[in-house]
């Protein structure tokens, strides 16, 4: 096995600072694993915790608290009840910040239950498998919660972010119809050149008239928005009568507001996708069947739920990967290694 500190590194949150601090190492309880962290993605989400607009607040750790949802590395130490066949596997993770025993992945060492990571085929970087969580189940939840609310199109209102890219491809995969709502026309060609049919440019003079027009032609009812704002309002007034908007993030950082004449004479509503309550709700063994699927796709090259990184930062640089990843969301993932 190999040597553990007694101390090491991790990245803590508090009042909107982000800093790195020395913590001890806890031994290990019944059933759990102690992992290297060796790559650990930032996602919109992470933002949002340094701004104190993420999740329910009873529910989260009070500040100081860890930050970061996903990552892999290599299985280090096991406890005397589990296996010591996982020794020197590279896994993927987890940490649910609903959960009291969230610590944040954005470490170098991080202790989880044995049964809920997943290990990952020999030969497989960290790096490949960082990012099998936040952004590849957000993006079959969607298709997922479409389906079970009898949607028979989606408008999906950040095309072409990771998790963008991510839904054409995996909409393509399955045959189901998706509206791509850019900003620029540079990303129209970016999202063409992956495969995307229907796509729209929210810049352009005729975005309203021909969502609308769009929208009708495929009974488009569902819009899935990480934006909120005056935007979410904007799209779901185009939208046929009975369209509800399944907010999942709010990166403008304003509220939703939604006319009594769309909600009483159009049956229109604003609901909520948050992979992290299906996190919470679901088995460990529904979330491996989920992550399995992702993972099997990675390993494979990612031609579905493959991300590109496009840098890579320490701990240290914690506050500057923060910062990339809002300025570059469009270039590629970017990366956080714990162990540089």
């Amino acid at each position: 096995m190999e040597s553990i500190p007694d101390t090491f590194k991790a990245v803590l949150v508090n009042k909107g600072k982000v800093y790195v601090e020395e913590v001890e190492t806890q031994p290990l309880k019944e059933g759990e694993v102690r992992v290297r962290v060796e790559a650990t993605p930032v996602n919109p989400s992470d933002r949002m915790v340094v701004e104190g607009v993420y999740g329910i607040k009873e529910l989260l750790n009070p500040q100081p608290t860890g930050m970061g949802f996903e990552g892999a590395g290599v299985v280090v130490e096991v406890h005397e009840s589990v296996g010591e066949d996982l020794i020197g596997k590279t896994v993927a993770l987890s940490d649910n910040a609903h959960r009291p025993e969230y610590q944040g992945i954005w470490r170098q060492y991080i202790a989880k239950p044995a049964q809920s990571i997943i290990p990952i085929p020999d030969g497989i970087e960290p790096s490949q498998v960082c990012a099998a969580y936040v952004n590849p189940l957000t993006t079959i939840l969607m298709i997922n919660q479409a389906k079970k609310f009898g949607h028979k199109a989606l408008i999906h209102g950040a095309a072409c972010s990771a998790l963008g890219k991510m839904l054409v491809r995996y909409a393509n995969k399955l045959g189901f119809p998706v509206i791509h709502v850019v900003r620029r026309q540079e990303q129209v060609d970016i999202l063409k050149d992956i495969g995307a049919e229907h796509i729209l440019d929210s810049s352009t003079e005729t975005f309203d008239e021909d969502l609308k027009k769009l929208s009708s032609e495929l009974n488009a009812t569902a819009y899935f928005d990480p934006i909120c704002g005056s935007f979410c309002t904007r799209v779901l007034t185009q939208m046929p009568a009975g369209s509800t908007a399944y907010v999942y993030g709010a990166l403008s950082g304003e509220p939703v507001t939604l006319s009594p004449i769309d909600i009483i004479f159009y049956q229109k509503s604003v609901s909520y996708l948050y992979l992290s309550i299906w996190m919470k709700e679901a088995t460990q063994e529904e979330i491996k069947e989920a992550v399995g699927t992702v993972v099997e796709d990675l390993v494979k090259g990612g031609e579905i739920f493959g991300s590109k990184i496009y840098e890579t930062y320490s701990l240290d640089n914690v506050n500057e990967a923060i910062e990339a990843a809002v300025k570059d969301a469009t270039k590629g993932k970017i990366c956080i290694n714990p162990q540089l």
